[in-house]
């Protein structure tokens, strides 16, 4: 959730694979509005053969009406953990999006992939979002169940943070140290007063800075200014 950068998502991102017992792990999701560069389509792995070649397909249009990974996020079902025999944790609810899933299952095998989570994601910004994490181990899907709830806790932080990253306006505004600090003390409800007293400085200095970043963000009251500062991934509470 502290992450600056793209980068530094992807380096949690394998910190987690790794330590939660998986090889490889992979990312992908479908922007709402592209970014300044032109594309609403961004996708990280670290697959070591040619599975990693699927995932720029999935820009594809007939892709978010067939690939059962897309289907799981469009249609918010929950995250599922499977195995290369086509066998999953609970049973996908329509007949068509079931016999998608094992195929997809079966091919992953093909690619040495024979276990895995796989966990949906959605926020306002995206369509649809998705993050694979995998086994080379033939596994049943009860063997992963222990580690299905971190796996979800720790996507749906990553998918938080790459939400604001990717959202967050190029050339934003440049908070100091000092007004960042205070403005974290005001979101969580500390008056001006208050957080003088924390910081040491004094109650007119505060408002000062107060007023220094609404104004570098372009709106009028503390508030406004937190709640501002937080969506653009300034200040992390």
């Amino acid at each position: 959730m502290r992450a600056g950068t793209l980068d530094e998502v992807k380096a949690a991102a394998t910190a987690f694979t790794r330590a939660a017992g998986f090889q490889h792990h992979g990312y992908a999701t479908r922007l709402r509005e592209p970014l300044s560069g032109g594309s609403d389509f961004v996708f990280f792995e670290d697959f070591d053969s040619d599975w990693s070649k699927t995932y720029p397909k999935l820009i594809m249009p007939q892709s978010e009406q067939t690939d059962p990974r897309i289907v799981l996020s469009r249609e918010g079902l929950p995250a599922v953990a499977w195995n290369s025999r086509g066998h999953t944790s609970y049973e996908v609810p329509r007949i068509t999006l079931a016999l998608r899933t094992r195929k997809t299952l079966t091919q992953a095998g093909e690619f040495g992939l024979h276990g895995g989570i796989t966990v949906p994601s959605w926020s306002p910004g995206t369509s649809w979002a998705f993050t694979t994490f995998t086994h080379k181990s033939q596994l049943d899907p009860r063997e992963l169940l222990p580690v299905l709830g971190e796996s979800v806790y720790f996507v749906s932080c990553m998918h938080a943070a790459m939400d604001r990253l990717l959202r967050r306006p190029v050339g934003s505004a440049k908070l100091s140290d000092r007004e960042c600090e205070v403005l974290r003390w005001s979101a969580i409800g500390k008056t001006s007063w208050e957080i003088s007293m924390i910081l040491r400085i004094s109650e007119r200095t505060v408002n000062f800075h107060l007023q220094q970043v609404s104004r570098k963000l372009g709106v009028k009251g503390r508030r406004a200014a937190c709640a501002r500062a937080v969506a653009l991934g300034l200040i992390v509470l």
